[in-house]
């Protein structure tokens, strides 16, 4: 089904319920949450918004988008079939089409949602420029947006004509006061600076701080040594994504404080990662020792949007970011030998967030 051909006609028969006030663009993370709060479980949620829709009544943007996610959502099996069966969901194939009235109705997340859920094809290109015609000020939205259109470009085929039904749609959604403004769609010139995917940065195992290897391959070319004094100096590393080396930085920044030893060695680049904008990586350690080693991920995005991405993906992060502690037992039946204690802490660091995400031998 192509989604876009019926919204014009939702327009015309003014279904789409007015708001109260012009809508802006908001992270994802802070849709559904408030949403949730007012049902006791997801699947008593989903099933309240799907009551709600049936019988014609109207639901804000927020809602479209928390039943197209509960939608997707299905409840861990129990012992009796009956109730797996009755929570089972009934509107997967109705995902794409909630996202849609999502962005329809003020939020427009729902409409890059719905791109990233199409996955190709007209229909989600054109879901894609609307999503970056009407983010308003939220840029993180617009980048993800860019990203998004940037990697479907090539097999999108008729970008021209969604082009101009996504602009036309969206000057109607202003018209109607459902959105403040609108921007041009995004063409040449901003693919040309779209923020690169940073895929490879996903972790092998994020709940033990196991990096990738493309990961660790940059960690190990951020420096190299100095022969004569065995000291780290700057280098100039490859970053997947990237056609050129980085230039690298290293510096002492505890000299000072009695600790010349301390070294912090960075490479900044940027991309996105699941949503958030990235700004490079950095590496802290002590000379002449392996026991303190603080791998981490520098963001341009703010704590508060970090850190609810960071715990989706399964990381051990405080609500706070404060610093967490694990230790992981040895298992030798499993081939480890040493127990290892898996730190986190996601710290703001003047107009950056630092997340340090690491696993050393416990003891050292």
């Amino acid at each position: 089904m192509q989604f876009w051909k019926t919204l014009p006609a939702v327009l015309a028969a003014g279904m789409v319920m007015s708001l109260p006030t012009t809508a802006q663009a908001r992270p994802s993370g802070e849709i559904i949450g408030p949403v949730l709060k007012q049902h006791s479980s997801i699947t008593k949620m989903r099933k309240t918004l799907r009551g709600r829709v049936k019988k014609g009544q109207p639901l804000t943007g927020a809602e479209y988008y928390a039943l197209a996610f509960s939608c997707g959502y299905e409840e861990p099996k129990g012992p009796s079939k009956i109730m797996n069966f009755l929570s089972q969901s009934k509107c997967t194939d109705q995902i794409a089409e909630y996202y849609v009235q999502a962005g329809m109705h003020g939020t427009p997340d729902g409409f890059l949602a719905a791109a990233r859920k199409i996955a190709t094809g007209q229909d989600a290109w054109t879901y894609g420029q609307l999503a970056y015609i009407l983010s308003g000020t939220d840029v993180a939205l617009r980048d993800e947006a860019l990203t998004f259109l940037s990697d479907l470009r090539p097999s999108s085929g008729t970008a021209g004509l969604s082009d101009t039904q996504a602009a036309t749609l969206a000057q109607k959604l202003v018209a109607s006061r459902i959105y403040g403004s609108a921007i041009p769609a995004a063409g040449t010139k901003q693919f040309a600076i779209a923020p690169k995917r940073l895929d490879w940065l996903d972790f092998a195992k994020p709940s033990e701080c196991e990096w990738s290897k493309s990961a660790y391959d940059v960690f190990n070319g951020i420096v190299r040594w100095d022969s004569r004094t065995e000291k780290p100096l700057p280098a100039k590393v490859r970053v997947p994504g990237f056609s050129k080396p980085i230039q690298t930085m290293v510096s002492y920044p505890r000299t000072g404080q009695g600790e010349p030893d301390y070294v912090v060695t960075e490479v900044h680049f940027s991309g996105m990662w699941h949503g958030l904008k990235v700004y490079g990586l950095e590496n802290s350690f002590y000379l002449r020792s392996d026991a303190v080693s603080g791998e981490t991920l520098l963001f341009s995005d703010p704590p508060g949007k970090v850190i609810p991405v960071l715990r989706k993906l399964g990381f051990p992060v405080r609500a706070d970011g404060k610093a967490y502690s694990r230790l992981l037992p040895a298992n030798p039946a499993k081939g480890i030998y040493d127990a290892l204690r898996v730190t986190t802490s996601v710290t703001k660091v003047g107009q950056l967030t630092a997340f340090a995400c690491g696993a050393i031998t416990d003891g050292l």
